[in-house]
């Protein structure tokens, strides 16, 4: 029985050792597929956490009206808006010219007008090449013609300018400022004739020009004749050659008197008028 009994324990012995041994599993240890939902989990935390502080600083941002350090490009206003808001434009002329761009007691700028009648503007200051042709043909013209209206002169200019070879500096676009200005230089004045109120006469037909000193005998004739017509629109013959007789002497010829007429002024019905001031 001794025998047996060691036999017995010796078997259950080595059946313990040769079977698997189930042992606990430590509590620490988180296998594969929980690591990966924890992950998981976690990123769908962070995510939610950014969202929401990007969220909050695009509402501060929306708050104080821009990003810092950004610039915010301004879209110009309408055209409309610019008309509106926009005044009278600058006069750009130094101080020290202001008498020299008066007229009768008002700004060349609103006497003579900026339209341009070819389109194009005012080319520049008088020192340029433009404005010293420009100053020659105006010199040369007051000279042949000593009364001239804005729409004479303007018919005359285009005339000057087809005769021109292409390419001629004149042709860079002369405004009817820069052409009333370099009148106005030239030595002629502009006459404010008081047109009748039912005349048809256009607005460039009633702005009238004539050469005020040319260095000549007959500046002085000429200058009483055209301050008569500063105050008549239409004058008759003893009334001019009364006033020139008072203001010039009695020495005073009807040749003199004939030549200013004839020079200044045309005939209809035994009135006389300044040239380009009366319909034919």
């Amino acid at each position: 029985m001794g025998s047996s009994s060691r036999s017995t324990q010796m078997w259950s012995s080595g059946s313990t050792c040769c079977g698997q041994v189930s042992r606990p599993r430590p509590a620490g240890l988180v296998s594969g597929d929980q690591r990966v939902q924890v992950a998981k989990s976690r990123a769908q935390q962070n995510s939610m956490l950014l969202a929401q502080e990007l969220q909050q600083r695009k509402e501060q941002v929306w708050a104080s009206g821009a990003l810092p350090g950004v610039r915010i490009k301004e879209e110009p206003l309408s055209e409309e808006g610019e008309e509106e808001e926009e005044g009278e434009p600058m006069d750009t002329a130094p101080s020290g010219d202001h008498h020299s761009r008066l007229t009768n007691g008002l700004p060349a700028g609103r006497v003579a007008g900026g339209d341009s009648f070819n389109g194009l503007p005012s080319p520049g200051c008088a020192s340029t090449p433009v404005a010293q042709e420009l100053r020659t043909f105006v010199e040369a013209t007051f000279q042949r013609q000593f009364v001239l209206t804005l729409s004479e002169l303007k018919r005359l200019f285009n005339l000057h300018l087809a005769s021109l070879p292409p390419g001629h500096t004149l042709f860079s676009g002369i405004s009817d400022r820069m052409l009333q200005d370099t009148v106005l230089a030239a030595g002629c004045k502009q006459i404010l004739v008081p047109f009748p109120p039912q005349t048809a006469a256009s607005p460039d037909e009633q702005k009238v020009f004539a050469l005020w000193e040319s260095g000549d005998i007959s500046d002085q004739h000429r200058q009483v004749l055209l301050e008569i017509f500063s105050k008549n629109y239409r004058v008759r013959r003893n009334m001019i050659q009364s006033r020139l007789t008072q203001e010039c002497g009695e020495d005073l010829s009807k040749q003199e008197v004939d030549k200013v007429l004839k020079d200044c002024c045309v005939s209809y019905g035994g009135m006389w008028y300044l040239k380009g001031t009366v319909q034919s």
